[in-house]
């Protein structure tokens, strides 16, 4: 049930430590017991949304009970999309062995077709297609009286900022985002700031934003004017 670096638990023990039955939102949820930012908030009665695309990791969810939304989430809405399932074939991590959590995604982006060849994991890839929707889509959709979520968590193997932008982050306002960034990517830091959120820690491979205080957010929301006027 671990997370990586347990997650799970920091975000938990900070922010949340006395409530019992808040929203989570978990995109890219792979297996409902292993490297589940989630799993251990469903334990304590917290509503989990898990958003998955592959098949065989809703089938995972739904044998146990879980309820699952068979989506990739984007910031597009579209049928029969390309999705490449990696099957890593129980290379070890993490204290467990993966199948497709490590580079399953709507396309295998550079740093990630290179960690691939760096680290001579035996991997083989299979496509199928797949729902995209925008995360707003699939929350107006299945949940359409959900107006708040306390923690919203993204792993899409390269893709997060994609997600984000189809996320509204000013209607469900989350205490707490955690978004995967492998590579260190400056550029989480700033969309998330522009956002109205801060990056208040790391912990590989995630990073852990928090919703500004409405003096910091109404810098935010000036910082995204002035950038709308320069591009108009």
């Amino acid at each position: 049930m671990a997370a990586e670096s347990d997650i799970d638990l920091v975000v938990r023990d900070k922010f949340f430590p006395n409530e019992w039955n808040g929203t989570i939102v978990e995109v890219g949820a792979a297996r409902p017991d292993y490297l589940s930012v989630s799993a251990s908030f469903r334990a304590m009665g917290w509503k989990v949304i898990a958003v998955e695309p592959n098949p065989e990791f809703c089938e995972a969810h739904r044998a146990v009970g879980n309820e699952v939304l068979q989506y990739a989430a984007g910031n597009v809405d579209d049928d029969d999309v390309e999705f490449f399932v990696v099957d890593s074939h129980g290379a070890p991590y993490y204290d467990g062995p993966v199948s497709f959590e490590s580079f399953s995604s709507l396309g295998i982006k550079g740093k990630y077709a290179e960690l691939i060849q760096t680290t001579h994991v035996s991997t083989s890839v299979n496509t199928i297609k797949v729902k995209v929707r925008k995360l707003d889509t699939i929350l107006r959709n299945h949940h359409p009286r959900l107006s708040h979520v306390d923690i919203v968590a993204v792993d899409v193997e390269g893709w997060e900022l994609d997600v984000m932008r189809g996320f509204s982050l000013s209607r469900y306002r989350p205490k707490v985002v955690i978004l995967e960034n492998l590579f260190d990517s400056s550029e989480y830091v700033e969309y998330m700031k522009e956002q109205g959120y801060s990056l208040w820690s790391k912990l590989p491979p995630n990073d852990i934003y928090v919703r500004d205080k409405p003096a910091n957010a109404w810098g935010a929301l000036k910082r995204r004017l002035r950038l709308h006027r320069t591009t108009v």
